[in-house]
């Protein structure tokens, strides 16, 4: 979709720096068509102590949507476009009201992160009272792309009195197997012994448990999946430990559905004695 000369064009962007859990914070600033004869002005300025990249997309979109609901109508304006460089927002948007209805799980029945942002998204948009479109535009690359870059990281660098009241903390330790990211673990009711590096919360009290496969033969670490996990089974599993444990059957939604034993593993480089 292009830009459309005579809507409303809002500009948002995210930033969190140590990502996730530091400081964190957003901008949103709107370019009125040139027919209003108006000044562009920023109208989203917000920094918290602690978020994620991926909340700190989406909260901009929210606010500036509300602001459209509060300041709405302008003369000879039928649109607002949302110009974002998230395909987190682009690409999941089609899907939130699905996710919704499915009681935000997907299609997998994998609970969906951040669906508190998510369902203020849609009921931002819906709210609004004139066609919203969101439109990819790869960051920093125009002008006013730039802008607001700077003025997503001016956010973050300052924090600030805001806070992400939906913000929930997990716990991150280094991965033993480098680069990719963790993929949906092949859940065959198989036992293996695993090394979790990562847990993250979401709100349906389950905890997604990122971890590497530990190979008792060769001593080694491979593989980087996730699985997800009750809260009381994510609390049992500590991040530096090695546990044997047992998965489900379904590999679309992994789950680990028993903690059968600790199992002790040789420890990380950066904790070994030279």
């Amino acid at each position: 979709m292009s830009l459309d000369p005579r809507a409303i064009q809002i500009q948002v962007d995210g930033s969190c720096y140590q990502n996730p859990g530091g400081v964190a914070g957003c901008a949103a600033i709107v370019y009125y068509p040139e027919h209003l004869h108006w000044a562009n002005e920023q109208i989203v300025d917000y920094g918290c102590g602690e978020s994620t990249n991926q909340r700190m997309e989406l909260m901009p979109c929210i606010k500036a949507l509300k602001w459209v609901r509060e300041h709405r109508p302008w003369p000879d304006v039928t649109r607002v476009q949302i110009i974002t460089d998230s395909t987190y927002v682009t690409n999941n948007l089609p899907y939130a009201n699905y996710w919704k209805k499915n009681k935000w799980r997907n299609r997998h029945g994998q609970p969906i992160f951040n669906d508190d942002l998510w369902g203020a998204l849609l009921t931002a948009r819906t709210k609004a009272g004139m066609r919203v479109d969101f439109i990819y535009q790869k960051g920093k690359k125009t002008a006013e792309g730039k802008l607001i870059d700077a003025a997503a990281k001016a956010a973050a660098r300052r924090g600030g009195i805001d806070k992400d009241d939906g913000y929930m903390p997990g716990a991150f330790r280094r991965s033993m197997v480098k680069g990719d990211v963790a993929l949906p673990c092949p859940a065959n009711v198989q036992v293996a012994v695993i090394r979790p590096y990562a847990k993250k919360p979401v709100s349906t009290g389950e905890e997604r448990i990122s971890f590497n496969v530990f190979d008792e033969v060769t001593r080694t670490y491979k593989s980087k999946f996730y699985a997800f996990a009750t809260r009381q089974m994510a609390f049992d599993l500590h991040s530096w430990r090695g546990w044997k444990v047992q998965f489900n059957t379904d590999p679309k939604y992994p789950q680990i559905t028993a903690l059968i034993e600790e199992v002790p593993l040789p420890k990380p480089p950066s904790e070994r004695h030279s």
